[in-house]
């Protein structure tokens, strides 16, 4: 057949696109295809003999990442990618060497496959990619920038309003507010634009609400237990406004009249589940109230969250009030 002569075959070596090389044991070009002689912008018959470093890569001395001297040494093959300006570009090489029957290596057959199209796409990539990571930083810190605004807003109102229940309706809301303000310069401040680092999330957020309600801190103490976990944020936006709620309730009612306690926040996983957990060694939970149907508002928040995130909450208050929830984190 016409392949198995000797001219079909090297018609079909030429014709390979890729550039392909062949050395013998001290760099020599043996052979190489036309697509490498047209890139070093000779002939193939020009090539033979040649140092392969010295005609390629212009240098007196192999590379410290030649495939050649690594299989010389080893006897196996060889890849790597590599940037290589007499060529025009970015080439994955491979190298595998050529042995005789005995096992002896006689040298090397070198296919670089030029892959400076797939860099150029994947650098276009990178930038729209960072582009849009600045462009989502933008977002986030605008949307932080705003609700601090609307924060700032609620307190400047609740200045003129002379009503103790009303003034800590304002208050409250005020709260929500900087929770899910806080969520947004943490996504502004991360790397990862995604998700956050609840349990350092946690730690500022539980600081921001202790100084907010507690006036002296000698009866109140706040114990937190976090663990550093990441979480999306559409799971930290709802428990975010969660934990507020439990732990502003702790701070408002666990302890009236000076009654001296503390509250202990804890956030860690278990068993492939999250478990966030906040209690107080306060009045206790009342009795006559049912947290699952309530008129109050930070109550329904917490119910209505929980199941949003898909969660469920066990309130335990035998002694004080504890109130855990536990939760699993969708992956899409």
């Amino acid at each position: 057949m016409f392949l198995g002569t000797e001219k079909g075959w090297k018609l079909t070596f030429d014709a390979i696109p890729d550039l392909i090389t062949i050395l013998d044991t001290d760099h020599r070009v043996v052979q190489v295809n036309k697509a490498m002689a047209e890139a070093l912008s000779t002939s193939p018959d020009a090539c033979i003999g040649a140092v392969c470093y010295q005609v390629v890569h212009h240098c007196d001395k192999p590379p410290e990442n030649c495939p050649h001297n690594l299989l010389l040494k080893d006897g196996l093959d060889h890849k790597c990618e590599v940037y290589e300006k007499n060529l025009g570009g970015y080439f994955v090489v491979t190298a595998s060497p050529i042995k005789d029957n005995e096992g002896n290596i006689l040298g090397s057959i070198h296919i670089a496959h030029d892959i400076t199209e797939i860099k150029k796409i994947e650098d276009e990539l990178e930038k729209a990619l960072e582009e849009k990571d600045t462009q989502m930083k933008e977002i986030y810190h605008r949307v932080k920038n705003n609700l601090m605004v609307i924060s700032s807003l609620l307190n400047l109102q609740s200045r003129y309003i002379k009503d103790k229940e009303s003034q800590d309706i304002f208050k409250e809301s005020q709260n929500r507010t900087k929770s899910m303000a806080l969520i947004h310069e943490k996504l502004y401040q991360s790397t990862d634009l995604k998700n956050i680092n609840f349990g350092d999330y946690i730690q500022k957020l539980s600081n921001d609400l202790y100084n907010a309600y507690v006036t002296n801190k000698r009866f109140i103490k706040l114990n937190v237990d976090v663990n550093d976990i990441m979480l999306d944020i559409d799971t930290s936006i709802p428990l975010g406004l969660i934990f507020n709620e439990l732990v502003t309730n702790s701070l408002q009612h666990a302890f009236p009249q000076g009654k001296s306690g503390e509250i202990n926040i804890k956030f860690y996983s278990k068993d492939d589940k999250y478990i966030l957990e906040v209690k107080d060694n306060g009045i206790g939970f009342p009795d006559d109230i049912n947290y699952k149907n309530s008129d109050s508002l930070g109550l329904k928040l917490i119910t209505s969250l929980t199941e949003q995130i898909g969660g469920i909450i066990k309130l335990d208050n035998t002694s004080g009030t504890s109130f855990k929830i536990i939760f699993t984190e969708e992956k899409i």
